[in-house]
């Protein structure tokens, strides 16, 4: 078939003389259809390479005497397909198919310098248009089927990387199980031997040490069981809470970060009513907004700064979060919250903590959302409903 405009024979430096893009019509519907189906029958699962492979075969299959070939960054020739008794020739940093007369070359993802290759003889030159249309739609299967895989690879990382934390998290469970029982010991014979101390008129700076002894060992006894109620799948209903106690057990959890990257926490607790709500998911939200706080605090150290107040019509708690760290870009605020979504580039993040917090204030019938801070840092504000007569969750 030739391209409308185009004539048999032509010379293809004329073939511009158009000035129009060839349409879909003008190219054999079997080439297209054999792109179609193969993007119809990828495998979701399958890996990159297999995914190209399927396409780059089908459009091979359509056309036998052309080459085709996907070259990726990175990864460099990704799958050649040449035609039989063709050789498949050799080094050339930017062909492909240099035995061919000509090799066209089509931008699979844009910026990302992936590439298809097309090569065909001089007998198909009078078919270069339609050829360039069948390129330009398999270049838009390989860009979604790039795209998918690698989305597939990334959603496989993050489910790996979550069922090792998930195994940690229930190994440290066990580890701290374990540490209750010492613990209560050390608590149990320390305050003892205070008691019998102060009887016996013992050096007053030793009993001080013995207390300071019981009220260290009382402190981690006290963080281990709340850790492990919170680590626990939670069967609570909800009840009135109160978000001071909240926000200090969440700081508790985090006191380590918070101690590691340099970051001091001010707290300005106004007058507030108790909410409705599951005590271990609330511990969760603020867990998960404290722990990016310092993250984002970690070059330089900072402030979180933590308040409360009610709500001019004394409906919601309004707690807002502030810190000094590197701050969100304007155009990524309306993304934050969206699942796998996370601007860190050096594998630590999910781009699950925000989305998580985010549904767990929309099931207690709240909201939350992000600001630019006005000097530096973020700012995030969470609003949530005050128990009052027959308030109840979903």
């Amino acid at each position: 078939m030739t391209a409308e405009g185009v004539r048999r024979g032509q010379p293809a430096s004329d073939a511009s003389i158009t000035g129009r893009q060839p349409l879909a019509r003008d190219v054999p519907l079997e080439w297209l259809d054999a792109v179609l189906v193969a993007t119809a029958e990828l495998d979701p699962a399958a890996p990159l390479e297999q995914r190209v492979t399927a396409l780059v075969d089908a459009a091979a299959d359509a056309l036998p005497s052309c080459g085709f070939g996907v070259r990726l960054p990175g990864a460099g020739l990704l799958y050649r397909r040449t035609p039989a008794g063709r050789p498949a020739l050799t080094d050339d940093p930017v062909r492909l198919f240099p035995g061919f007369a000509v090799e066209r070359v089509t931008a699979i993802v844009v910026n990302d310098q992936a590439t298809l290759h097309v090569a065909f003889d001089e007998k198909l030159l009078v078919e270069s248009a339609a050829l360039d249309v069948l390129a330009s739609r398999l270049a838009l299967a390989l860009r979604g089927a790039i795209r998918q895989a690698r989305a597939h690879e990334q959603l496989r990382e993050q489910i790996i990387q979550s069922d090792k934390l998930a195994s940690l998290g229930q190994i440290a469970a066990g580890v701290v199980h374990e540490l209750n029982n010492p613990l209560t010991s050390i608590l149990a014979y320390s305050e003892y031997l205070r008691r019998k101390g102060e009887r016996a008129g013992t050096d007053p700076t030793d009993l001080d040490r013995l207390a300071r002894i019981n009220e260290a060992a009382d402190r981690i006894l006290r963080f281990s069981r709340d850790l492990i109620a919170y680590s626990r799948p939670s069967t609570e209903k909800p009840e009135p809470v109160f978000l001071h106690d909240v926000i200090n057990r969440a700081l508790i959890f985090c006191e380590h970060v918070l101690d590691q990257t340099g970051v001091t926490v001010e707290r300005s607790f106004g007058e507030i009513a108790p909410v409705l709500g599951v005590m271990s998911q609330l511990t969760q939200v603020f867990v998960n907004l404290f722990t990016n706080a310092a993250h984002a605090m970690h070059a330089e150290g900072g402030c979180l700064s933590i308040a409360t107040v009610l709500s001019d019509d004394r409906a919601y708690v309004q707690v807002t979060i502030r810190d000094d760290g590197h701050g969100i870009d304007i155009e990524h605020l309306p993304r934050i919250f969206d699942p796998f979504f996370t601007t860190k580039t050096d594998g630590t993040g999910t781009g699950l903590g925000l989305s998580i917090v985010r549904s767990i204030v929309a099931a207690h019938r709240g909201r939350i959302r992000a600001d630019v801070g006005e000097a530096r840092g973020a700012v995030f504000y969470v609003d949530l409903p005050v128990t009052g007569p027959g308030s109840t969750l979903p």
